[in-house]
């Protein structure tokens, strides 16, 4: 019979942590990413202003790709909610970030150049910026359900 005294308390975000550290390896290695430094930090605080919505970033990533260096912050307020399997789709997720991150940088660079060049205002480049992000998550997200599914075949 189990009793209160017998159940192990433990901290939602250790859980989390202990999630992510012992799979980002295998899948690092599975997505033939294991030449890159790839870190995984950890944060107890949420990711900016959700404008009131309750959709909460749960992980962010930062290249310097050109010398194979990845950053991947995990927002332990938002990451805690989610169950593990979640969580292992948002580490994929962000690993192809990391995978797509020269293809992706190469928009980023384009608009930037074109901008300074003068051949959009402001307001222009912040539309083609806004475009650029959400076509970077939808091609990021797909390849995340196509590792993914082939994987778990």
């Amino acid at each position: 019979m189990k009793t209160w005294y017998n159940k192990i308390m433990t901290n939602p975000s250790d859980r989390v942590e202990t999630y992510i550290t012992k799979n980002s390896p295998k899948w690092i290695k599975r997505m033939g990413l294991s030449h890159w430094d790839i870190e995984q930090v950890f944060i107890n605080a949420y990711f900016g202003d959700d404008n009131g919505e309750d959709f909460k970033v749960t992980a962010t990533t930062e290249t310097r790709w050109q010398y194979m260096q990845a950053v991947i912050k995990w927002y332990l307020p938002s990451a805690v909610r989610h169950d593990n399997e979640t969580l292992e789709k948002v580490l994929v997720h962000e690993l192809c970030h990391v995978l797509l991150a020269p293809e992706q940088a190469l928009i980023d660079t384009e608009i930037i150049h074109s901008a300074n060049r003068g051949r959009y205002d402001g307001n222009q480049h912040d539309a083609l910026t806004e475009r650029n992000y959400e076509h970077l998550e939808l091609s990021t997200e797909l390849v995340t359900r196509a590792i993914l599914n082939g994987w778990n075949r």
